[in-house]
């Protein structure tokens, strides 16, 4: 796996929100729930694509997980949904299949970040499921965000 740099704009987030921990079967358990919901959310931006927010909270032990996808105005939320700012910046990309994501985020964050020149920066790091996504195959693509600055 290559580390790939990239400057995102800010983007607003809408959707379901649970507190939970790292790598806890309630994050796929929330997929179900919040696509049933995704027409009641206006303004969408980006067909056929949501995002996986996680904000870890406690010192880590625990994460706020939200589901959800990118808006152009954060405006009417739908009652129990959150609206969120994924903010401007740079930011490290992995992609890794949707059976490899466990893995994928020990490699990053033991080894990949580690060794670049990059640390990670405060902020929201999240999951990006693209066009191509398709949850019942093992072998389907996400990418994985994370915000950076450089070493020193």
């Amino acid at each position: 796996m290559e580390l790939k740099i990239v400057d995102r704009p800010d983007v607003t987030v809408v959707g379901l929100q649970i507190r939970t921990t790292p790598m806890s079967p309630d994050i796929p358990a929330l997929w179900p729930r919040f696509v049933a919901r995704i027409p009641e959310i206006a303004h969408t931006i980006e067909a056929r694509v949501s995002y996986g927010v996680m904000r870890p909270v406690d010192g880590g032990r625990q994460l706020d997980y939200l589901a959800g996808v990118a808006v152009s105005a954060p405006e009417p939320v739908p009652a129990g949904m959150t609206s969120l700012v994924l903010p401007a910046g740079r930011y490290a990309v992995f992609s890794y299949p949707l059976s490899g994501l466990g893995a994928g985020f020990c490699e990053i964050f033991e080894r990949l970040l580690p060794q670049s020149d990059f640390v990670q920066r405060s902020g929201p790091q999240f999951e990006r499921y693209g066009e191509a996504f398709c949850p019942d195959e093992p072998d389907s693509p996400v990418e994985i965000y994370v915000p950076v600055a450089p070493k020193g």
